[in-house]
């Protein structure tokens, strides 16, 4: 194959590709705007300040863990399935720090960095070739029975020294929502316009040509684990400092929320397409199905069949759109 019919092959691809993201991306915006005119339509209370404020604190939860784990499913690692266990254990080692009296800047810094910690040590285990599915589960395993094991299944409480941030507004916005919106454009950015974005994305869509680059897989699954991390440990931060207790059994759907939220975002899970921002949108339509069900009365097994549907069906729609575009998985 000659240079010039190589380069408009690449060039044809990358076309084939802006136009399947663009179909992808307008069909995401579609299914949003018809979820919320059915919710608005069939619930007569959606629209009050209190019910908005309600899905924008659920979905921000939900979010934050979606958008940090972005990055392992488009290095091509799936995704963690150790997302409640992690958070839990932040939450309850958040607690505890500051019922001991640690200053609470020590304390979150302490959390952080642990977390961040426990992901590393994940991602060294995934880079040496355990399968991630196997490598997290285990890893929730361990946490979560840690925790168990020094809290006696228990709960935790901050004491005599609750967070006055905890659960608060800032200009009217919940704080955890604006941590959401802030970590959403921070890891969009780092994603698409920083050398470890892109290289986390061609791991994710070819790995082989992406060692043949001098790229190392190691490096960015390693990365990859240490900002879900994060994200795991803002949220189990959060929830500390706006409950005051924590329990081993906390954020108990949080796992299949996340996984829905990246899923129904349009980020495949075989990695090298998506983004944190679709991510983040995936987790408000989740928090939309799951709030207009809770108002109008659903049973709890009711509401988990609804949304399970919703997201299959959007997850159909979304392949489909990307097998027209002419990009296959």
């Amino acid at each position: 194959m000659s240079k010039t019919t190589e380069a408009a092959t690449i060039a044809a691809r990358n076309q084939e590709k802006r136009l399947s993201g663009r179909l992808a991306s307008s069909a995401l915006i579609a299914v949003t705007l018809i979820i919320a005119v059915t919710a608005i339509v069939l619930t007569p209370n959606f629209l009050t300040v209190d019910n908005l404020r309600a899905i924008l604190r659920n979905a921000a939860t939900v979010g934050i863990v979606a958008v940090a784990m972005t990055p392992i499913t488009l290095s091509g690692n799936f995704v963690s399935l150790a997302i409640s266990q992690t958070a839990m254990g932040a939450m309850v080692a958040f607690v505890v720090l500051i019922s001991m009296g640690v200053p609470q800047p020590l304390a979150i810094l302490i959390v952080i960095l642990g977390t961040m910690l426990v992901g590393a040590a994940q991602g060294l285990v995934v880079a040496a070739g355990l399968n991630p599915i196997i490598t997290t589960l285990a890893a929730g395993a361990i946490i979560f029975g840690t925790v168990s094991q020094l809290t006696g299944g228990g709960i935790v409480r901050i004491g005599d020294n609750p967070v006055s941030w905890g659960g608060g507004t800032l200009f009217g916005v919940p704080i955890e929502v604006l941590v959401f919106l802030v970590l959403t454009l921070v890891l969009t950015i780092v994603m698409a316009r920083t050398v470890t974005g892109r290289e986390t994305l061609l791991v994710g869509a070819n790995r082989a040509t992406a060692e043949i680059s001098g790229i190392s897989y190691a490096r960015v699954t390693v990365i990859a684990f240490m900002i879900f991390s994060i994200g795991a440990a803002i949220a189990g931060i959060l929830s500390g400092a706006a409950f005051g207790q924590a329990t081993a059994n906390s954020f108990s759907s949080l796992t299949i929320s996340a996984v829905a939220a990246i899923l129904v975002g349009g980020t495949a899970i075989k990695g090298g397409r998506g983004s944190p921002l679709r991510s983040a949108l995936g987790a408000i339509i989740i928090s939309v199905i799951s709030n207009m069900m809770v108002l109008n009365d659903f049973s709890t097994g009711g509401r988990l069949a609804v949304q399970g549907g919703v997201v299959v069906a959007i997850v159909i729609i979304l392949e489909f759109l990307r097998q027209k575009g002419g990009v296959k998985q």
